[in-house]
């Protein structure tokens, strides 16, 4: 019979040859409970892959009050020909930017810089480069089966989600600068070692688009100079405070900030959705989580999986305090796609005439 955890199994046992190296020592009386509890929750299996990915997914994705502002309409004479541009992560959802850009290209409406998080950073990193929104939506369709891969979560491995995104963007990504783009681009991406935010704006474009959209424990984090990046939706899924310093600092507030949002649980009834399922889960296991994650620990490199874990739980326990309210000048777009799983890159047509549908309804 398989063993589901084998693979969590063998990281923890890897990273025994860590903590028997002398980087941590289960033995020393030193060591915070909160790690030997997360050892022990391991060896018992209070905490499981499967566990932890639901918890992620729906801590991750889980909505907030923003969404009340979403989709009032304006006149699309107010943004001028420049906008600074906001992309949210959403998973597959994200093709719906792709059809936001579509309708401000149709309007004349030029970005003026964009900032992208996780499938935001996927689609703002193809636009900023010279892919058009039809040509991205080409691309999905020549790379059907590759994106299938992706929908199959429990089929592959972490290091083979990774080389397959990594071979997609680095067959049409046009160079592998982010420096060079045609358009100011900004990545955001979280980084696991001190638990922050870290926005990039020079650097490899293919591996710091790969680390946006790096979820963990479906995709390797990624080994950046002296980081280990993870997606940015993890520490905010936005980072409009950052477009808001940018209008500021380089353009004199004369831009207006439009926030495309195709992050999930737009709804209420996603948001039942999510609550219900935190509180379906085993007590000991919630117990768990929150007893671990309390201090940032210092990790290694990659594979150092027990101090992550602690780091990600402790992401999680302060996600949201990043992320500020949308201001009321702000347009946000969101297109309804509560149909739409994040990893349903089949209906990848569907979410990009949402995105057009949307977006041509909010800018009159």
């Amino acid at each position: 019979m398989r063993d589901k955890n084998r693979g969590l199994r063998k990281l923890y046992e890897r990273n025994l040859d860590y903590i028997n190296s002398g980087f941590l020592s289960f033995k020393d009386k030193n060591i915070p409970k909160y790690i030997k509890r997360l050892q022990e929750s391991i060896e018992k299996k209070v905490i499981t892959p499967k566990k932890l990915k639901e918890y992620v997914y729906n801590r991750y994705y889980y909505s907030d009050e923003n969404h009340e502002k979403a989709n009032k309409p304006v006149d699309r004479r107010m943004l001028g020909e420049k906008i600074g541009l906001v992309l949210s992560g959403g998973g597959a959802r994200g093709v719906a930017h792709a059809g936001v850009l579509k309708v401000l290209e149709n309007y004349g409406i030029k970005p003026a810089f964009i900032i992208g998080t996780s499938a935001g950073s996927v689609v703002g990193a193809s636009y900023s480069t010279g892919i058009s929104p039809d040509e991205m939506l080409d691309i999905y369709e020549k790379e059907e089966k590759e994106f299938f891969k992706l929908s199959q979560l429990r089929s592959f491995s972490q290091k083979t989600m990774s080389c397959t995104l990594r071979s997609i963007f680095k067959k049409y990504l046009p160079f592998n600068e982010l420096i060079d783009t045609k358009i100011p681009f900004y990545i955001n991406t979280t980084d696991v070692k001190s638990c922050g935010r870290l926005i990039f704006s020079a650097g490899d474009l293919t591996e710091l688009v790969l680390a946006s959209s790096a979820i963990p424990f479906l995709f390797e984090p990624i080994s950046y100079e002296d980081y280990i990046l993870i997606d940015g939706g993890m520490t905010d899924n936005f980072c409009v405070d950052f477009a808001r310093m940018i209008n500021k600092n380089d353009f004199n507030n004369e831009l207006k900030i439009v926030i495309s949002d195709v992050s999930a649980a737009t709804d209420s009834a996603s948001r039942i959705q999510t609550s219900h399922f935190l509180l379906t889960l085993s007590k000991e296991f919630v117990d768990t989580v929150k007893f671990v994650g309390k201090e940032i620990l210092p990790v290694r490199d990659e594979r150092d999986i027990l101090s992550i874990i602690n780091n990600l739980l402790y992401i999680l326990a302060k996600r949201g305090e990043l992320a500020p309210e949308f201001l009321e000048d702000e347009i946000i777009i969101s297109p309804m796609l509560e149909k739409m799983g994040i990893f349903e890159f089949k209906k990848y047509r569907w979410a990009f005439d949402k995105g057009v549908e949307t977006t041509k309804v909010v800018l009159q």
